[in-house]
């Protein structure tokens, strides 16, 4: 009897809630493959440090499967965001996929209940990628969800402007009331300083201009002074070059002067 009233003990002592294994499954592995290993190899960029967006990712995955547990829930969110920070410590500003990160753990925040967090995580991802229609899809949404729907609609079509071909946020346009025509393109709308690749500033192309002009300036009169005149030009050598021959083999110069 002891010895089944120690069994019982121990099971209600075990947690109602079990985890999955730390490591990847293979679906985790294929979805790591296509969303992280796969773009940064097209570019041949390094995938240091990237295993842990790849953790974060798929714990964020576990974290939508597991919502009706919310013990599960928050182990996932925690591991998610453990990983993302990891990330953002140990790569350097100019990331590509930087943005990506801070979207990723924007959406861990929002769904451990801290909205303030979480919009200041997308605020941060649209500094790195600034046209990116997946930040403005979850700008909006984040407005949405919190009842501000004109300030929604504002962010769709900020992101409409960057991304004029984007279904997503054509579908959000609609949805939240905007009139057709879309927003046109922001390299029509926009200074050239707000768009994704911005031409130099007129101040700046102005220097640039006076710098190249006076390279020229340097470099013309540099050639004229060092190079010689076309040869119609030249004029005839000086007497020392071509002096007449008087006096003696010893002292030309000298017209009575013997050897």
């Amino acid at each position: 009897m002891k010895k089944y009233w120690i069994g019982a003990l121990l099971l209600t002592s075990m947690p109602a809630w079990a985890i999955l294994p730390y490591g990847a499954t293979p679906a985790e592995q294929a979805m790591c493959q296509v969303r992280v290993y796969s773009r940064l190899a097209e570019r041949n960029l390094s995938v240091a440090h990237m295993h842990h967006y790849c953790d974060g990712l798929r714990f964020m995955d576990r974290a939508y499967a597991a919502m009706g547990n919310k013990q599960d829930m928050k182990h996932y969110l925690g591991e998610s965001i453990n990983n993302f920070d990891y990330v953002l410590t140990h790569t350097q500003e100019d990331h590509v996929m930087r943005g990506e990160v801070h979207v990723g753990k924007a959406r861990a925040l929002k769904l451990m209940g801290k909205p303030g967090e979480s919009m200041a995580e997308l605020t941060r991802a649209l500094r790195y990628t600034p046209d990116s229609p997946n930040i403005y899809q979850a700008l909006a949404d984040y407005q949405q969800e919190t009842g501000n729907k004109p300030k929604a609609l504002e962010m769709v079509t900020e992101g409409l402007r960057r991304n004029p071909d984007s279904k997503g946020l054509k579908r959000r346009y609609t949805e939240l009331g905007g009139k057709l025509p879309y927003p046109e393109a922001a390299t029509k709308t926009m200074p050239a300083e707000m768009a994704g690749t911005a031409p130099p500033s007129g101040e700046a192309t102005a220097q640039t201009a006076d710098a190249l002009s006076e390279q020229i300036k340097v470099k013309t009169e540099g050639k004229a002074e060092a190079e010689p005149a076309p040869a119609s030009a030249q004029t005839t050598p000086a007497e020392p070059v071509a002096a007449p021959k008087i006096g003696s083999p010893k002292n030309p110069y000298c017209r009575f002067c013997t050897d």
